[in-house]
């Protein structure tokens, strides 16, 4: 599919009429607070609506649990769209990331642009228990540390 873009987050956008997840990425929206407080989550989502909202994408994946989500790959152009993300340091990867996408998220974190230009841990507001991807990525920790730069 293709169409103009609008960004919802950092994991999903809406292409045409269809809200499509981006495979490869973990969602980054605007509770994501990064350092002592900073509003980084809301910061990077804006860097990413400014970047990408009107832009003419072709998204390539299919529909998952039960034809109510659309997964895929996106391009910009010829630009891989989550590796343009994760190189700005405007994302993370997932787990199961293709290696391009964890040598881009890599490479933010080492030249701390993006989110990891912030320092400090990333967290989201209220999260007393890790989710159960934070802990298989961190271990059973309490705190709610996303990513410790």
């Amino acid at each position: 599919m293709s169409g103009p873009a609008r960004v919802l987050d950092g994991a999903r956008i809406v292409v045409g009429d269809t809200v499509v997840r981006l495979r490869g990425l973990e969602s980054v929206n605007e509770d994501l607070y990064c350092g002592d407080g900073l509003a980084c989550g809301r910061w990077a989502v804006g860097k990413l609506k400014a970047r990408y909202d009107g832009r003419l994408l072709s998204c390539f994946g299919h529909f998952v649990q039960d034809g109510a989500e659309f997964t895929a790959f996106c391009l910009d152009g010829r630009d891989d769209l989550g590796a343009a993300i994760l190189r700005s340091g405007l994302g993370f990867a997932t787990l199961d990331a293709p290696a391009e996408y964890r040598d881009a998220s890599h490479r933010a974190v080492r030249l701390r642009v993006g989110l990891r230009a912030f320092g400090g841990a990333v967290s989201m507001p209220g999260a007393e228990v890790p989710t159960p991807d934070m802990k298989a990525r961190f271990g059973n920790k309490s705190a709610p540390a996303l990513n410790t730069l």
